[in-house]
């Protein structure tokens, strides 16, 4: 764990109030976002030490399996990773037509400080299918709850217009039967 990495990898985000109620929505896209750090692969995540102790040359995944705090860094899915990114094809939104009611479960990006986690949070969305883009969907009037780790929350706490989820942090998607 002695070598700093440089890792770009894209993340989910909201559209609040704040862009206005009654304004279209223009186009989407995500955006690139870069962390530096000791990184390690851990199950199905990157784990990315901004901070470590001095003189602590253990892997993370020695840190681990010791369940010790992780100072400060950002855990990641693994598919979020641009290099991995830019190959993730999936079609399990071909058969979902737009203006649909839909529940999709995704992984999420988490920062930590002082923490003994190394795993990302599991979501929980329904919205409206609005859009299908290469890389990322788009829901409208969407409702999300964070259902892994515990205490289940709503995310973010006031509801937001749309959520943009990059395909590659979507582990299931389906239509809500009503």
């Amino acid at each position: 764990m002695n070598r700093i990495y440089n890792i770009k990898y894209t993340d989910a985000y909201y559209i609040d109030l704040s862009y206005g109620h009654n304004k279209k929505l223009h186009k989407t896209k995500l955006s690139e976002h870069e962390a530096y750090g000791y990184a390690e692969k851990y199950g199905n995540n990157i784990v990315i030490a901004f901070i470590k102790e001095e003189k602590d040359d253990r892997k993370i995944s020695d840190k681990i399996k010791r369940k010790e705090h992780l100072i400060k860094g950002i855990i990641v899915p693994d598919t979020s990773i641009l290099s991995k990114l830019t190959s993730f094809k999936r079609n399990i939104f071909k058969n979902i037509p737009l203006g649909s009611e839909v529940v999709v479960n995704w992984r999420d990006i988490v920062i930590v400080a002082n923490q003994s986690r190394y795993d990302c949070s599991t979501m929980y969305t329904e919205g409206v299918f609005f859009r299908n883009e290469e890389d990322h969907i788009v829901l409208k009037n969407p409702e999300t709850i964070r259902t892994y780790p515990t205490p289940v929350t709503n995310h973010p706490m006031e509801k937001p217009l749309f959520y943009v989820i990059p395909k590659s942090f979507i582990v299931d998607i389906s239509p809500v039967n009503n």
